[in-house]
């Protein structure tokens, strides 16, 4: 448990756009952290930054002064990469500072804004100005300040009692309306740090149009009831938008936009008009809204917009622009795929049923489609251009949003048959460059340089700096992984048709073995992400666990009609084939899991008197009244309804359903 605590990891790795410097986030360890009551996205922000200048990669140094008490993150870069928008969190304060990469400045702003959990929180409009979205009053944002929150309520209550006073919640359609939390809509001067407001309301999600005049705001609502009384499919709200004009702060919110899909904000080339998806009704409906508020529906005649639930129980449309056309996933009589929105259905040919919208340009577009990247003209010919692989986008981080649309990329990412990635623009004749890196890396296309993570085929904790078929390491994390020689795979490895086992043996005649808990031996080639050393997760570490003396048996259980049934017993079956080998003792077992490996663990030991020791963590112990289970925050939010709906939702159409 020390080593766990004690282990650090890294969080974003980026490269500026001008492909000169590279920053990096070395996240604390849990056992470092300056507090705890911001767990667990308080975790994630707790890091320190690190700038390399990749024509001296092999002196990386801090990128601006930090405090010891406080986190800090990495946000988006400006357009040239003269400047990085970057976050710190210290006491009950977050806030966003601007560093200039050149000088190595950090001026810090009084604005708290939003983490990026739907979309953007900021977008650059130059390199000396910004919009973000953030608290109006400098508080902490709602994801951070929950479990804060929570204490605050409940002393609040407490006090109230004490005093005599009324101390309850109300709760039901009688009581008043859900209060939804305000942010503001800053404007920011880079150089100086001032800033503006510019409009205050419930925003969650903000794109900003291709020439910088007016912003589009996704609007949190009020919880809607679910589709029928007898299906609980999603958790929706009606969430709507306003169009801000930037520099006077005239707004609008379009009345027909009042309910739409969170997943598409699309601006047109020409910023004169915004492409969203309207999901009150069935079916949906494409709307486009032009910047004045004047809406008009672009659903073409027999197709309409395709809007999956995705795994937070939202409907997800996709949609963006070819030239000034608009284009949608949907569906029509003949099936699903991509459309011209229009007076007619016309589809989009040359693409696979799971083809998605990765890379816009002035008459191009760029589509992921079954693994390729696909060039798609105004003319509708496409052209295969390559692979499909994946870089880090120096104009993150984004939320939701990014998995459903481009958010302004103009190129995407290919890999050659060589190796190399390389850029792959939407509109024809700009020059792609080529780097030999690995997919999902940072990328200095300009210098011919990759930065990324080692996995778990390489040596661990390390940052990696890749030149042609040059790589290096130029950081490395927890150096106390050292004193345990974990081996790369288990000594004894067995797989049978329901589990595996991994069983580690001690060296008993090295002093290595005796002083560091040295594991040696063969076995999986790629262990799974849990079985790494330097995994971090709490709820398990089979490594480290095998390093203490246990050996560690990961069952691989079918689903059966009713999950209970025999749970145990299946179990105990692979134990005992391990036992019969004489590789464990099964007189001696513990049961631990996390999740529906608690729940599992829980009803395997009312099943068998055979487990000595069960550990059961962040599980439900009975699924039947999930639907009445109401957390300790929206309990004290009075938010009975959220929680019912989301539990429905959660054991009928969700994860639960296949428990």
């Amino acid at each position: 448990m020390d080593v766990i605590l004690g282990l650090e990891s890294f969080g974003r790795v980026a490269i500026d756009p001008s492909g000169a410097v590279a920053v990096f986030e070395e996240r604390r360890a849990r056992g470092d952290l300056p507090r705890h009551d911001l767990e667990a996205e308080g975790a994630n922000r707790y890091a320190r930054l690190y700038r390399i200048d990749l024509d001296a990669p092999d002196h990386p140094r801090p990128l601006l002064t930090m405090d010891e008490d406080a986190g800090y993150s990495v946000g988006a870069f400006s357009p040239s990469g003269r400047r990085l928008a970057v976050f710190r969190l210290r006491n009950d304060e977050w806030r966003l500072g601007i560093v200039e990469i050149a000088a190595g400045e950090v001026v810090w702003t009084d604005v708290a804004p939003e983490l990026s959990l739907w979309g953007r929180s900021l977008e650059w409009l130059t390199d000396d100005t910004l919009v973000v979205l953030g608290m109006p009053d400098g508080a902490l944002p709602p994801r951070l300040a929950g479990p804060r929150a929570e204490q605050a309520r409940l002393l609040a209550l407490r006090a109230a009692a004490t005093a005599g006073s009324p101390a309850a919640i109300t709760v039901g359609e009688d009581g008043p309306p859900e209060a939804l939390p305000p942010r503001r809509l800053w404007r920011i001067d880079a150089v100086t740090g001032e800033a503006a407001a510019i409009a205050d309301g419930p925003f969650l999600d903000l794109e900003v149009s291709p020439d910088g005049r007016y912003a589009a705001l996704l609007l949190d609502g009020p919880l809607l009831p679910p589709p029928s009384a007898d299906t609980a499919s999603e958790v929706r709200r009606a969430r709507g938008l306003e169009l801000v004009e930037l520099t006077t702060g005239a707004a609008v919110r379009p009345p027909e936009a009042g309910n739409i899909s969170t997943s598409l904000l699309a601006w047109s080339p020409a910023s004169d008009a915004l492409l969203v998806a309207t999901i009150g009704d069935e079916p949906a409906r494409l709307l486009t809204v032009a910047p004045d508020g004047a809406a008009r529906d672009v659903t073409p005649a027999g197709a309409h917009p395709t809007t999956p639930i995705d795994f937070q129980g939202m409907a997800t449309a996709e949609g963006g622009w070819l030239g000034g056309v608009p284009i949608f996933k949907g569906r029509s009589a003949s099936g699903e795929g991509w459309f011209v929105a229009g007076a007619d259905a016309q589809p989009l040919t040359g693409l696979s049923p799971d083809a998605r919208l990765v890379a816009e340009g002035r008459s191009s577009v760029l589509f992921a489609s079954g693994g390729r990247v696909i060039r798609l003209g105004a003319d509708g010919e496409s052209v295969d251009l390559g692979a499909a692989a994946s870089a880090v986008n120096p104009r993150g981080p984004f939320g939701l949003r990014a998995q459903s649309g481009p958010l302004k990329a103009d190129f995407a990412v290919i890999e050659r048959p060589d190796g190399r990635l390389c850029q792959a623009w939407a509109d024809p004749g700009a020059e792609p460059r080529c780097v030999a890196a690995t997919p999902g890396a940072a990328i200095s296309w300009s210098q011919g340089i990759g930065l990324d993570r080692s996995g778990p085929e390489a040596e661990p904790n390390t940052l990696r700096l890749q030149r042609g078929h040059s790589r290096e390491v130029v950081w490395r994390l927890n150096p106390e992984l050292d004193r345990i020689a974990v081996a790369g795979a288990p000594a004894h490895h067995r797989r049978w048709r329901r589990g595996r086992l991994a069983l580690f043996a001690v060296e008993p005649d090295s002093d290595a073995a005796r002083d560091r808990g040295a594991l040696s031996g063969r076995g999986l080639p790629r262990p799974a992400v849990v079985d790494a050393a330097e995994s971090t997760g709490l709820s398990l570490a089979p490594q480290l666990m095998v390093a203490a003396g246990y050996a560690i048996l990961i069952p691989d259980l079918p689903a059966t009609p009713e999950p209970a049934d025999g749970l145990a017993q299946r179990i105990l079956s692979v134990v005992d084939a391990a036992a019969a080998e004489g590789l464990v003792d099964a007189e001696r077992i513990g049961l631990w899991g996390w999740s529906f490996g608690a729940w599992s663990a829980v009803m395997s030991a009312a099943q068998s008197p055979r487990f000595d020791a069960v550990v059961a963590l962040n599980g439900p112990m009975n699924f039947s009244t999930v639907i009445g289970d109401v957390g300790s925050t929206l309990r004290l939010e009075g938010g009975h309804a959220l929680a019912a709906t989301a539990g429905a939702r959660w054991l009928e159409s969700g994860p639960g359903r296949d428990a």
